[in-house]
């Protein structure tokens, strides 16, 4: 399956070195999002497998960008990919398929922010937090089929528990803006 990362210059060189690129908890963007963080690797583990030992977090990959399977133009999408001005690499990478767990990009950040995933949606309605989090398992319908919508531009993310050096394809060193 070919996935596209965007990884600090310093990550993907340790990557090159050690042979595999593991997350790195202390690069986590924020630290109120490590309950959802938590909740992706519970289902990684239930949907992919158990994580390699002392692993916690996944890395992050694109499966499909703005509805195409594609890299990003880092013309259009090379900024907030770091601090401005830090070596930024994009890697093409080639993982098996039973490493991955794909989800919906835009679905996740309602996970970030403890929302809910529920159709039909009600605005009145009151969900407790065990429905929101059982909601929160949509993320994984890439088809869109629980809300009968197309979605035209749908962004696909994959996650891993590792990527090993033998996966890269490409590597393109970018400056983050």
């Amino acid at each position: 399956m070919i996935l596209w990362t965007i990884q600090h210059k310093s990550a993907y060189e340790k990557m090159r070195k050690s042979g595999v690129l593991r997350a790195n908890e202390a690069h986590l963007c924020d630290d109120s999002f490590t309950e959802a963080y938590l909740w992706m690797s519970g289902q990684m583990t239930k949907r992919i497998g158990n994580s390699p030992e002392g692993v916690i977090f996944p890395v992050w990959a694109w499966y499909k960008w703005e509805g195409e399977r594609k890299r990003l133009d880092m013309r259009a999408h090379g900024r907030h990919w770091g601090t401005k001005g830090s070596p930024i690499v994009l890697l093409t990478v080639d993982v098996p398929e039973n490493f991955v767990l794909l989800s919906d990009f835009d679905y996740w950040h309602v996970v970030l922010n403890n929302g809910d995933i529920i159709f039909p949606h009600c605005e009145e309605a009151i969900y407790s937090q065990e429905e929101k989090k059982k909601s929160w398992e949509n993320i994984f319908d890439i088809d869109c089929s629980y809300d009968g919508e197309q979605h035209q531009y749908l962004t696909t993310q994959a996650t891993l528990w590792e990527m090993r050096w033998e996966w890269v394809i490409k590597a393109e060193n970018f400056i983050s803006r």
